[in-house]
């Protein structure tokens, strides 16, 4: 009535009796949103994420970057006009995150930024912020002080990005406690440029990449916690990596009665022994070639289809089944302690399908962020690794939001609709700022845009202080007349034009403006 195994690991072929749901099975703690996610709303629940202090890092890094590079330049040209910087506030980089949020949503990632700000583009990149301004954002982004950054390589490969990452990770727990089943596997982050940790997975879409463990909820495929992996440390060779990742990811949860699906990379019988005394369970596949397997379970062309063969071994569970002649699929579980087979035509055991109900949970968190995703083509990896961030907050966001906003039906495309609404709200304070910007509104495309995103009529909005201009028909300012200085200086030449001096209200042209209002005169 036993099986004995390579290394002579003894497995009852009869579970023990048990009359009561074993201890390791209750789960011991609340599931659900936090508290205080309950009545705010999509922006408010996105910051919760990607919180203030985090966005503080980015405005702070970025300003001291750009301000160097600005310095560096003015300083190695000095005939030339010298250039200035305008400080990033928050509120200007929440707009920047909206702009990114949107053209994912729209699959517009992929699109070349002056395709995207076209009269003909979507609205609201043209009314969050002009395209130049944009473009030197991106150009500028950093996510830690550039001039620590040599010394903190040295003992972290990932220093450029890990304060913004270990903070996303703290507000992901904080946010959300999860329900009774987890699911830990990795994540491929698509790319292929340079870094120290690049990583190659045959079997994965991207192949090429930087690979993150995960752990996240089965149900709803929520992020809990995530480590990248940056390689060896020095040249040891890291021993039994599968069951150290399970133990730094699950340690959150350590007495919580939760159960953890996996695969094969990181199942074995120590860390589901090691797993028990933390009051968790687990439920995997196994490797052929494990030595407590015994020789009976493994595949044989002997075993008839659709047969299994079960183990019992100090509150472990061995299950054996046979899906087609000369296959074997071996599954470990300290959850499980029966023989329950499925009355089917297939007769699969309940560790079966219970292992594929609960498993898909990174797979599917890394479908839906490949969805719509903010990832744009560049060369430097934090930035790549940046855009994984901010689909990762919004994957969070909308799982916090919708269960704390129960839907009466789940459509298709709610997701896409969700980011619509995010980043309109991200943008809402910035477009609001520049509806008051005379200049900018005097941009027939922009002011359209605006128009557009507030879905409201702005053509009677109060604009600061002095002469207005006259609007024809089209929304376009009317022709005030001939450029007075060419009329004067070049004896006596008509040149028509729609735009007048913001001082004296005088006609002037393109040629004879400084600015977009003021003419040369009046500057002087």
């Amino acid at each position: 009535m036993f099986f004995i195994a390579k290394d002579k690991t003894v497995w009852s072929k009869l579970p023990l009796s048990q009359h009561q749901v074993a201890v390791r099975n209750v789960v011991r703690q609340r599931t659900g949103t936090h508290k205080t996610t309950e009545t705010l709303s999509i922006s408010e629940t996105f910051k919760k994420i990607m919180s203030n202090e985090m966005i503080d890092i980015i405005v702070r890094c970025t300003n001291k970057k750009a301000s160097a590079v600005i310095e560096d330049y003015n300083r190695n040209n000095p005939e030339k006009e010298p250039r200035i910087w305008r400080n990033i506030s928050t509120q200007e980089f929440y707009a920047f995150l909206s702009v990114l949020i949107c053209a994912g949503a729209n699959n517009s990632n992929t699109d070349h930024v002056n395709e995207m700000w076209k009269s003909s583009s979507f609205p609201l990149y043209r009314a969050t912020m002009g395209i130049n301004r944009f473009k030197s954002i991106l150009r500028f982004i950093r996510f830690d002080d550039f001039k620590t950054r040599p010394k903190r390589l040295l003992e972290d490969k990932a220093a450029p990005i890990s304060d913004l990452w270990n903070m996303l990770n703290a507000n992901l727990y904080a946010m959300y406690k999860p329900t009774e089943n987890l699911t830990i596997d990795e994540q491929l982050f698509p790319y292929r440029g340079r870094t120290k940790f690049t990583q190659y997975i045959p079997s994965k879409p991207a192949k090429y990449g930087i690979k993150v463990w995960w752990i996240c909820d089965a149900k709803n495929s929520y992020p809990l916690k995530g480590m990248i992996y940056t390689g060896k440390t020095g040249n040891t060779r890291d021993v039994n990596q599968g069951e150290r990742v399970v133990k730094e990811l699950a340690v959150l949860y350590k007495g919580s009665g939760r159960n953890i699906c996996m695969d094969n990379f990181f199942t074995s019988l120590t860390l589901a022994k090691h797993l028990l005394s933390w009051n968790l369970t687990i439920l995997g596949t196994l490797k052929k070639n494990k030595p407590y397997i015994p020789q009976a379970m493994s595949r044989s062309k002997t075993r008839v289809p659709f047969s299994s063969l079960f183990g019992f071994h100090e509150k472990v569970t061995l299950c054996s089944y046979v899906p087609k002649k000369n296959k074997a699929v071996v599954l470990l579980s300290t959850m499980h302690s029966d023989m329950s087979v499925c009355k089917d035509d297939k007769k699969k055991p309940e560790m079966i399908l219970y292992y594929n109900k609960n498993k898909v949970g990174v797979d599917t968190m890394d479908q839906m962020l490949c969805r719509y995703t903010t990832r744009r083509r560049t060369n430097r990896w934090p930035l790549a690794f940046f855009y994984n961030i901010v689909d990762i907050a919004s994957l969070a966001a909308y799982i916090i939001y919708f269960a704390n906003n129960v839907m009466v039906t789940k459509k298709t495309s709610q997701r896409r609709i969700f980011l619509r609404q995010l980043s309109e709200e991200l943008a809402l304070p910035m477009i609001e700022e520049r509806l008051q910007n005379q200049q900018i509104m005097r941009n027939f495309s922009t002011k359209l845009a605006i128009q557009s995103v507030l879905d409201r009529d702005i053509g009677s909005v109060e604009l600061p202080s002095g002469p207005q201009p006259k609007l024809d028909n089209t929304g376009r300012k009317v022709v005030t007349g001939s450029c007075y200085i060419c009329y004067k200086e070049t004896l006596k030449r008509r040149r028509k034009t729609r735009k007048s001096c913001i001082t004296c209200n005088k006609p002037v042209c393109d040629e004879h403006a400084i600015t977009t209002t003021s003419c040369i005169e009046c500057a002087k």
